[in-house]
């Protein structure tokens, strides 16, 4: 009877673990994508309450920037008009308390002849849940060809 009972159990808690999956996915493909809004509206404050104190990240020009350059490139008096930007996939997997994130992001530029021209950027992020939330530990944008 105890073998049966603990079948039973494993059966009903193994639907529950793939929901708690499910659901930790999402909310963290909605934190990195909120990440990256937030970046683009240059909202700082918003920003530094989701990275983790050890955050760094890779720009797409290769450069390693810490956690205080990204902050201050971020600042309000820096702010530069930015092509509207689209997330066009995204796919989080948590792990426990890390999660990875990539995702692509969609914007036109004015070409040489004045007509907008598409880009595209692969971005990674790996984020560490503090307390129930996610926080970014790193990021990485890295232009598509």
């Amino acid at each position: 009877m105890r073998v049966f009972l603990g079948i039973a159990a494993a059966l009903v808690s193994a639907p529950v673990a793939a929901q708690s999956v499910e659901t930790d996915a999402h909310n963290l493909a909605q934190r990195a994508e909120a990440f990256v809004q937030v970046r683009n509206r240059f909202d700082q404050a918003a920003m530094i309450a989701m990275m983790a104190p050890e955050y760094q990240e890779v720009s797409p020009v290769g450069e390693v920037d810490s956690r205080e350059r990204v902050i201050g490139f971020y600042a309000p008096d820096k702010k530069k008009p930015a092509p509207p930007m689209t997330i066009t996939e995204t796919v989080a997997r948590p792990a426990g308390t890390i999660g990875v994130v990539t995702m692509r992001i969609a914007y036109a530029v004015p070409g040489k002849d004045g007509q907008p021209q598409s880009r595209a950027l692969r971005a990674g992020f790996v984020a560490r849940r503090i307390g129930k939330e996610w926080r970014f530990v790193s990021a990485q944008f890295t232009p598509i060809r």
